[in-house]
């Protein structure tokens, strides 16, 4: 079985070297060490108090490398700043955990769950961000003509369609639309997915949940 490896990101020297040990402790698990070409599934964030803009710097770096989907993140922390919240899930983190409530089975298992695609949020904090997501879908991204996955309203207008399985001029006649411009929309999302078809397209576009 192939191991999860993990990058912790610590305040201090000997909060890392700490928390590194309790991970390394889970035969799961393999802490790897915090260099340029780090490629870790999972990173650990440990706060003394709360994650402030730094942390968030250095999470953004693993979200953009290469394009892809960065790691999961873990953050141990004394108290988390609602307002942060948004931020926090862009710089990639699934799970919060209180920092006097953590122990060595609970932290690695913590680690594992997030990894296989679980999310660790307490509830009030669950509340706050899915308000938060609502303010910035009604306030920003709705005037815009974009939606929550950064997909142009009329891109998913225009795939939902041919997953129907209408034609382009069908598709134009329903949305009111030139044929050249559902053409135009279809061929904008296919180049910036990197995708080479009408099916391909659907098919990523379901997948990530456009439609």
């Amino acid at each position: 079985m192939e191991l999860v490896k993990v990058l912790v990101h610590g305040g201090d020297e000997i909060t890392e070297t700490a928390v590194s040990a309790m991970l390394d402790a889970n035969e799961l698990l393999q802490v790897i060490a915090p260099d340029p070409d780090s490629r870790p599934d999972v990173i650990v964030v440990v706060a003394d108090d709360v994650i402030g803009s730094s942390t968030f710097s250095f999470l953004r770096r693993f979200q953009s490398a290469g394009g892809a989907q960065g790691p999961r993140v873990v953050v141990v922390a004394d108290r988390f700043r609602s307002e942060d919240m948004l931020v926090a899930v862009e710089c990639g983190v699934t799970a919060l955990l209180a920092r006097n409530e953590i122990k060595e089975s609970t932290l690695a298992s913590a680690v594992l769950a997030v990894h296989r695609g679980a999310a660790l949020i307490p509830f009030r904090l669950q509340g706050i961000l899915l308000s938060q997501l609502n303010q910035l879908r009604l306030q920003v991204l709705t005037p815009a003509g974009l939606t929550l996955t950064g997909v142009e309203a009329r891109e998913r207008d225009v795939l939902r369609l041919i997953a129907d399985g209408y034609q382009t001029d069908e598709i134009a006649g329903i949305l009111s639309y030139s044929e050249g411009t559902v053409k135009n929309v279809l061929y904008g999302w296919m180049a910036r997915m990197r995708l080479n078809s009408r099916a391909q397209a659907v098919a990523y576009a379901m997948r990530v949940g456009v439609i």
